[in-house]
């Protein structure tokens, strides 16, 4: 059954995309003045982008639901789920939540030390908790989105 819903959100993902790419960002997007970027460049490739990724998952569930059907296997499902089975909503509401709070904190503290404090929690939540891995996943990425953002994009973070 999960097949098949995966494969309506995916195919709804695609509708969507699609959408966005002929009639949304067309139809919303102002005139490029001539020079720099045109306005349409980033939404377009993230569309782009989201088409792809639905296409293949919408493929990769069809083969599965082929497959399942060629084979003539069906499981039985039993009523009680499983816990390999049932959403773990704890656990979204655990990643969620450091999320939620990261935007909060930029404005509070900056972007720095939130960015560092905010993947220092989501990896102890991974599992992580070798320190220099810890300490280098999450000083390099904030200090090169900093840097990227500072002095190639002219954009100062607070």
């Amino acid at each position: 059954m999960n097949i098949k819903r995966d494969a309506w959100g995916y195919g709804c993902m695609i509708c969507f995309s699609l959408s966005l790419l002929f009639w949304i960002i067309p139809t919303w997007t102002p005139p490029w003045p001539g020079y720099g970027m045109p306005a349409d460049l980033v939404p377009k490739v993230a569309a782009w982008f989201i088409l792809l990724l639905a296409a293949l998952g919408l493929g990769r569930n069809l083969l599965i639901l082929h497959k399942e059907r060629a084979s003539a296997q069906k499981a039985t499902c039993d009523k009680e789920e499983s816990a390999a089975t049932r959403p773990g909503w704890l656990h979204l509401l655990i990643y969620i939540v450091p999320c939620a709070l990261f935007m909060p904190a930029v404005a509070l503290c900056g972007f720095i030390p939130a960015g560092i404090v905010f993947l220092l929690i989501i990896e102890f939540l991974c599992g992580q908790r070798k320190p220099v891995p810890m300490i280098c996943v999450s000083v390099l990425p904030v200090a090169v989105v900093w840097a990227l953002m500072r002095y190639v994009l002219n954009v100062p973070l607070p």
